[in-house]
């Protein structure tokens, strides 16, 4: 539960809600920028869950002790755990940010927890952006129930597609690209997304992944 409210009606932020399936429930974000890394989040196949505003830690700056509140927690299925801070690049040029984030960034590994500042140098990059938001828009409903998985690796086993065209064709547009979206296929989002572009159907390499 977030220590803070995030969404709130008084602020100048641009804010809303980001419809996690990770989670099992919509993500509150406060800028532009946590929602793209939602996206990340939601297709990083390491990625079990994340929460906003999780912690409220007090952190030694100077003379003086100061709260911070990192803007996510981030758990991982092997069982590690990061706490992330989201910020444009030209606001870590600030000094009172630049001093509270060098302290939060001794802070954490002083408490055997894992610590990273994320800019818009990881969440803008493209073809990284685009590709994610348009994998995410084309995500519809839920997982897939325990039969139909079971049916869709069968027929992924069998065929073995090599690029999406081939795994449009066994499934249709629509199934393919909520295939991609939840994960049971992966593509290298690092590379502009084709018909052609060549799917992996296991393996840790499936979609980008920053915290491999």
């Amino acid at each position: 539960m977030a220590v803070r409210k995030v969404v709130t009606r008084s602020s100048c932020h641009f804010r809303g809600y980001f419809p996690s399936l990770k989670n099992g429930h919509p993500v509150a974000w406060e800028s532009q920028l946590e929602g793209g890394f939602f996206r990340l989040l939601e297709l990083s196949p390491s990625v079990l869950r994340y929460e906003v505003q999780p912690s409220r830690e007090r952190i030694s700056l100077g003379d003086s002790v100061v709260d911070y509140v990192p803007d996510l927690r981030v758990f991982l299925k092997d069982g590690g755990e990061w706490w992330i801070e989201i910020k444009p690049t030209k606001k870590l040029l600030i000094c009172s940010v630049k001093q509270k984030l060098s302290a939060a960034a001794i802070h954490f590994p002083a408490t055997n927890r894992n610590f990273s500042v994320v800019t818009e140098e990881l969440i803008w990059r493209e073809p990284l952006a685009t590709n994610l938001q348009k994998i995410l828009y084309h995500r519809r409903g839920p997982y897939l129930s325990s039969s139909y998985y079971v049916e869709v690796c069968f027929q992924l086993n069998k065929y073995k597609p090599q690029v999406f065209h081939e795994v449009v064709s066994l499934f249709g547009t629509m199934e393919a690209w909520r295939l991609l979206g939840l994960c049971i296929i992966g593509v290298d989002l690092e590379e502009p997304l084709i018909e052609e572009s060549k799917v992996f159907l296991s393996g840790g390499h499936r979609h980008a992944d920053i915290f491999a």
